[in-house]
């Protein structure tokens, strides 16, 4: 299964996160606080990726990073943030 742009957003938007995206001229920006990052509008799985990852390396104390940590504690160990 494929991590959605559109539900990882409400996820960090509900958690109170200021994330966003936008898609112009074949891109996707993305926003999370202070960060960015921009994707080819094809690589909305990848952009969904990196605001998953930026908020756990970012805001470990938002919602998203502490059920991450908790799977990545019940596996025994690191889980690749990309895995689904």
């Amino acid at each position: 299964m494929r991590r959605d742009l559109s539900t990882t957003l409400g996820m960090l938007q509900h958690g109170g996160l200021e994330a966003s995206a936008r898609i112009a001229d074949g891109l996707i920006e993305v926003h999370l606080g202070e960060h960015r990052a921009v994707f080819l509008a094809a690589d909305a799985e990848l952009a969904a990726d990196w605001l998953a990852e930026c908020a756990v390396m970012k805001y470990p104390d938002c919602e998203l990073s502490k059920v991450w940590m908790m799977l990545v504690n019940v596996a025994g160990g690191a889980i690749p943030f990309a895995s689904r």
